[in-house]
């Protein structure tokens, strides 16, 4: 037994039961919108299952209003190529003219009427140029994506030519001041030595002592923790002591 319509589609709509693709795919997009709705005049506004379920619409329009119309008509009659159609969301009558699809909510005699396009292709327009656009963006997307990545390769490139070029530079500066004789850092200088980051001369563990005559080897060569004897911090500012009062 087949299941009713309305509970068909609010399990569509759920995810709960399969809807039929082929009928899908050849049916054509309604833009009319539900004949009860009220909001179906508005282009902006599609209608859902909802708008069938919840308006019921206007069946018979209001006998005042009617009044109202027909002194509009005997004053302004509608040429011979309009007529009058009844709107069950609003219950109120239009103006539609056969030859050209325009609508007004006026006689199209009137001095205040517009005549303009249905909401339905109003509707449709819109919606068919806004799938346009997004195609168009998407094509943009993928040329500037595209144009990202030729960018990143010549990037990438130019700076592996800029690092080669620095490379080439630094070696031959390294060459210039090997001629020029200036010594190069050497591994076996200890980290602490001011000789192993900076230009002056490489020492040994005594230079620099005031007094360094018969208290210290100063003659050893190597590391600072290899030269044995050292000499006592005492007897160093002694033998300075001393020095001072002679002078």
């Amino acid at each position: 037994m087949p299941l009713p319509t309305a509970l068909a589609a609010k399990l569509a709509k759920r995810g709960l039961l399969a809807s039929k693709k082929p009928q899908d795919q050849n049916k054509k997009a309604n833009y009319k919108g539900w004949s009860t709705c009220p909001n179906k005049s508005n282009i902006y506004h599609e209608c859902t299952y909802w708008c069938e379920t919840h308006w019921k619409g206007v069946l018979t329009p209001d006998p005042r209003y009617m009044r109202n119309m027909q002194k509009l008509l005997f004053k302004y009659p509608l040429p011979n190529n309009w007529t009058e159609v009844f709107d069950k969301g609003l219950g109120r009558y239009y103006y539609w003219n056969m030859e050209n699809d325009l609508v007004s909510w006026l006689p199209p005699r009137h001095p205040k009427s517009i005549k303009t396009l249905s909401a339905a292709k109003l509707r449709e327009k819109r919606i068919l140029s806004g799938e346009n656009e997004s195609r168009t963006d998407k094509g943009s997307d993928k040329d500037n994506d595209n144009d990202s990545d030729e960018d990143e390769r010549s990037h990438h490139k130019y700076s592996d030519r800029r690092d080669r070029d620095r490379d080439s530079r630094d070696d031959r500066r390294h060459r210039r001041e090997d001629r020029h004789g200036r010594k190069r850092r050497r591994e076996d200088i200890d980290p602490m030595d001011p000789a192993a980051y900076s230009d002056i001369p490489q020492g040994t563990w005594s230079d620099g002592l005031e007094n360094n005559k018969t208290r210290a080897d100063n003659t050893a060569s190597g590391v600072l923790y290899q030269q044995r004897p050292y000499p006592a911090p005492g007897e160093v500012l002694a033998s300075n002591k001393e020095k001072n009062k002679k002078k």
